[in-house]
């Protein structure tokens, strides 16, 4: 039996020339100076800076403790940072942010809505690849600071949230 990971990269679509071209095109409008994006066996770097790019290195391990001052760099996939209002959640990479799982459907969770850590809070797409953005904790949802449909980069703030003990009292 092949191993997993190779069962689910068949299951994956390939990128077509219009998800590349999409992919320029967004580049090309944002403010962004690098990109690297890799996905299906298809790696894309570009550079408005002219000099030739290279692929990021590997994140550095995890650390059992958290950071115990803001992040000031731009955080990664599914982090929150405390400040005086609450918990804000940010987006993991760019992509196209989506508070339904489809469209038409019940949004996740909305202004006043009570979550708990680990609850899907919306979705972020790119190239047809959905990553699903959860709460770091328990508590209520504050603002959301990003419209539906809404293309949002890599770091952007999307939520608030009150966390328990501040949303009871």
């Amino acid at each position: 039996m092949p191993p997993l990971q190779n069962r689910e990269a068949d299951k994956r679509m390939a990128v077509s020339r219009a998800d590349i071209d999409a992919i320029l095109a967004t580049f090309e409008a944002s403010d962004w100076r690098t990109i690297h994006l890799k996905a299906d066996g298809v790696e894309v770097m570009l550079s408005k800076d002219g000099g030739e790019v290279t692929p990021p290195a590997p994140p550095p391990a995890a650390t059992a403790a958290p950071p115990q001052e803001p992040i000031s760099e731009q955080p990664g996939p599914n982090t929150a940072d405390a400040t005086h209002d609450g918990v804000e959640v940010f987006a993991p990479s760019l992509g196209s942010f989506y508070r339904a799982p489809k469209p038409g459907a019940t949004p996740f969770t909305d202004v006043g809505t009570r979550v708990s850590k680990g609850d899907d809070l919306c979705l972020i797409e790119v190239m047809k690849l959905f990553t699903s953005v959860t709460a770091p904790c328990d508590g209520v949802v504050a603002a959301i600071l990003a419209d539906d449909g809404d293309l949002v980069e890599h770091g952007q703030p999307l939520f608030r949230i009150a966390p328990h003990d501040q949303a009871s009292s």
